[in-house]
């Protein structure tokens, strides 16, 4: 295949070019509001998770944003040492692991609103409704699939392992 013919517009490029246009204006964003001294990029999911729902476990934040518990786990460590949440040890079982907001994070609620506004109004303009509908069905469709990629390696590497270690 003659290099002239690649397609720069597979879906993994145009989301790669997606992504880190995106950045650049969440970090505007941001700023703008006076929050980059706590918040980063990649914290809003599980922030406006724990908004609707606060002092919810791990797992269950995880599976409701499809993402892997060790990307979490970094997301958590990242907010926990900006201010935003507290890591508790579940009452009822120990090794459980619940997450709380911050009176700093409930206080900058409003601002995070305003920036997550500011971003759909730009990510929508130029979409009809139903365009943006089909949108969001397809990277719906996307994350879950991805999503189980990722657990099915997980769980694979997990049985070699496991076969390894009786070996």
């Amino acid at each position: 295949m003659s290099r002239r013919n690649l397609d720069l517009n597979q879906l993994g490029f145009l989301l790669g070019r997606a992504y880190y246009n995106y950045i650049g204006f969440l970090e505007r964003f941001i700023a703008d509001e006076g929050l980059d001294e706590h918040v980063k990029p990649g914290m809003g999911s599980l922030l406006f998770a724990l908004y609707r729902e606060d002092d919810r476990t791990i797992t269950e934040v995880s599976q409701e944003l499809q993402v892997a518990k060790s990307t979490m786990t970094g997301m958590v460590g990242r907010m926990k040492d900006a201010g935003l949440v507290t890591i508790i040890a579940d009452k009822h079982d120990g090794r459980v692991t619940r997450l709380r907001l911050t009176e700093l994070a409930r206080s900058i609620e409003p601002r995070c609103i305003r920036v997550a506004a500011r971003v759909e109004k730009l990510l929508c303009r130029g979409f009809q409704v139903a365009d943006q509908k089909r949108l969001r069905s397809s990277l719906v469709k996307l994350t879950a699939t991805m999503t189980e990629h990722l657990q099915s390696r997980r769980r694979a590497a997990k049985r070699r392992a496991a076969k390894q270690t009786k070996a």
